[in-house]
């Protein structure tokens, strides 16, 4: 019985931390507070029912700050954002479940803001954007599943 003990203790632990951690933040409006109320700092992380994470963001006064995880349910990521004073800024990468790049995204203030790819789930690029503060700029560009260039549009 003595053994099984620091088992069952451990399991117990487990446990309620994860529910604690799970109920510690709410989210209200984009606002994210603690159980007494106040705008939460600090890193708050989420688990999928299989107790895999499934994200992980830095809070600074309620507001999302830093670099933002996302994780499909087998742990690989899935995305990583980033966020300043609650708004998107800097730069967004998004991988496929086969850990391709499959997207890169800029942000300035909670605009499109710089360059932006997309590539197929075989990694070949297949879209070139440019954004200036949220304005379509430069030169776009699509290309086919080969590479090949389909279209070139000026902004």
């Amino acid at each position: 019985m003595s053994r099984k003990l620091p088992i069952v203790l451990g399991i117990l632990f487990c446990l309620i931390t994860n529910h604690s951690i799970s109920q510690v933040i709410k989210e209200v409006e984009g606002l994210y507070y603690n159980t007494t109320g106040d705008l939460y700092t600090g890193t708050y992380t989420e688990f999928y029912e299989s107790g895999n994470k499934r994200i992980e963001m830095n809070l600074v006064e309620g507001k999302r700050n830093g670099k933002i995880t996302l994780y499909f349910e087998n742990e690989k990521i899935q995305e990583v954002r980033s966020y300043s004073d609650g708004l998107m800024d800097g730069t967004w990468i998004t991988w496929n479940d086969n850990s391709v790049k499959i997207a890169e995204a800029t942000y300035k203030r909670n605009k499109k803001h710089g360059k932006w790819y997309i590539w197929d789930d075989n990694g070949v690029k297949r879209y070139e954007m440019e954004y200036s503060e949220g304005e379509k700029v430069g030169t776009w560009y699509i290309w086919d599943e080969n590479g090949n260039l389909l279209k070139e549009r000026k902004f």
